[in-house]
């Protein structure tokens, strides 16, 4: 099964081919790997959306899960050197918008405590960019 960030790439490409490879202002489209880190993020909260949207229509399930409550331990990336190496850090939710989308308080390996708003689940890191705006349940799916 493709992840989230693989679905976002293949959006991101069957978008340029529909047009040309051109933007929605007719500028030249930026290869996958040269989008900014919040572009990126964007494609794959979209791409998140699509498929959880697809899952619910094909199964009828509630792919949604129970969905965080404030107090929740989620795991979001963050960037290794500001986090004493590791790319992951647990992260308490603070404001719930709706089932997939969290404003939480990181929690890293250091002295840093930074807040991060409007972070967007995903079912995996794998593959997230450091500081990109997702997370995940900490012993996966709930």
């Amino acid at each position: 099964m493709p992840t989230t960030l693989e679905f976002a790439e293949t959006g991101y490409t069957a978008y340029g081919q529909s047009t040309g490879l051109l933007t929605h202002d007719g500028a030249p489209m930026p290869g996958w790997d040269e989008l900014s880190d919040r572009t990126r993020a964007a494609w794959v909260q979209a791409a998140g959306a699509v498929a959880l949207a697809a899952i619910a229509g094909l199964t009828g399930a509630d792919v949604g899960g129970s969905g965080p409550d404030v107090g929740d331990v989620v795991l979001v990336p963050v960037v290794p050197d500001e986090n004493n190496g590791a790319s992951v850090a647990p992260a308490i939710v603070t404001r719930v918008w709706s089932k997939s989308v969290v404003n939480v308080r990181v929690l890293g390996d250091g002295n840093t405590i930074t807040w991060r708003t409007s972070l967007s689940y995903v079912e995996s890191l794998d593959g997230a960019l450091p500081g990109a705006a997702v997370w995940t349940w900490t012993g996966g799916e709930r």
